[in-house]
């Protein structure tokens, strides 16, 4: 080491520089093996974070995008049921409906009859059939039979037989079939079971309460 400080280099001096440097690079090389790639895994580890991110805003965007359509659809929807349900008779207008269909095919001049036909349900809807045999001339049947199709209550027409015209009478048989949402029906048959044993219950209070009046009015005569 003297020998380098007054300008001689000996192969001692060569060892101890090449020991130097074999020591920096092996320092560099530890720095590059243990901090670099420490760093460039946190790194990676947050672009996959930011691309994870980046993904779900991008479906957000989407979702957002669609969300006014799905509920206009919504309404639509809702709007079409309520419809529907509007059209449907109650059980109690039932009655009422068949006489105004007799009715309608007597101002027409047709003769006509209706049987009831077993119920159906079909999942939430139940379905309420009937017979129907119109007897009359050819054209007043075919109006008759448009008339109910284009009536403000939802008629279903099947099975349309329309019999050959002879002597100016045609015979006709077609099932006239309307619905029920069978959960509008259990609320009101749940409504009319309230009111029938809220009747029962004032009945109840109302003979006790003259029970006891009239108790009250023996004790005084005693």
């Amino acid at each position: 080491m003297l020998d380098l400080l007054q300008g001689k280099i000996t192969k001692k001096d060569w060892l101890f520089v090449g020991v130097v440097i074999a020591i920096a690079v092996a320092l560099a090389v530890g720095y590059y093996l243990v901090v670099y790639q420490y760093f460039q895994r946190q790194a990676d580890a947050e672009r996959q974070q930011i691309a994870s991110i980046q993904k779900e805003l991008d479906e957000a965007k989407k979702i957002a995008a669609t969300i006014d359509q799905l509920r206009q659809e919504a309404a639509q929807m809702r709007k079409l049921v309520d419809g529907f349900r509007q059209r449907l008779p109650e059980e109690r207008e039932i009655p009422t409906l068949l006489n105004r269909i007799e009715m309608l095919g007597a101002e027409l001049g047709l003769r006509v009859q209706l049987s009831t036909l077993p119920t159906k349900v079909d999942r939430k809807i139940e379905v309420i059939p009937y017979k129907v045999t119109a007897m009359g001339q050819f054209h007043p049947i075919v109006m008759f039979i448009n008339l109910l199709e284009r009536d403000q209550r939802y008629f279903k027409l099947t099975d349309i037989d329309i019999g050959e015209q002879k002597e100016g009478v045609s015979t006709t048989t077609f099932t006239l079939s309307t619905f029920r949402f069978i959960a509008d029906a259990q609320a009101e048959s749940g409504n009319e079971e309230k009111e029938n044993d809220q009747k029962k219950t004032q009945q109840s209070n109302s003979k006790n309460a003259d029970g006891a009046r009239s108790g009250n009015a023996r004790s005084q005569a005693r």
